[in-house]
């Protein structure tokens, strides 16, 4: 009879364990989710904020002059903010997917190509975001090829 409670008991405590472990998994599985939502929001808002700056004429991706170079350089340094939250896992790839493309093509636009040089000295400890960047140009250039 003590041997079967004991045993009871044991199997008792094991469900326990097995239950808190799945309940802090669960919450800081949602945590992560609740915090790279949060991100989202966040960097949408300062997106839109500067897609309101190219409705305003601040910036004009298509235009091969004409951009305020502040603000292309400030929009450089969102994007590598945005880029180092991915990097660190902050951001999630299925959200980084959704910018990705938009991201490539605004970095091969002619301000920022104009803008590039001067801001890549200042991203010189951080040589994975110039490789990025670099093979970003590079996949605009092989499109462009594609299609010519």
């Amino acid at each position: 009879m003590i041997q079967v409670l004991d045993l009871v008991l044991k199997l008792v405590t094991l469900a326990s364990v097995l239950i808190g472990a799945v309940a802090i998994y669960t919450a800081i599985r949602n945590n992560n989710r609740q915090m790279g939502a949060q991100i989202f929001l966040e960097y949408s808002d300062r997106i839109r904020a500067v897609r309101r700056g190219w409705a305003d004429g601040v910036i004009d991706p298509g235009a091969g002059h004409g951009a305020d170079p502040q603000a292309v350089r400030e929009t450089i340094g969102l994007i590598f903010e945005f880029f180092s939250l991915r990097r660190r896992g902050y951001v999630d790839n299925s959200i980084w997917s959704i910018w990705e493309s938009d991201i490539a093509y605004l970095l091969n636009t002619q301000p920022f190509l104009s803008e590039w040089p001067i801001m890549e000295q200042r991203f010189v400890h951080h040589q994975d975001f110039v490789r990025w960047v670099a093979r970003q140009h590079g996949k605009q250039e092989r499109k462009k090829r594609v299609w010519e």
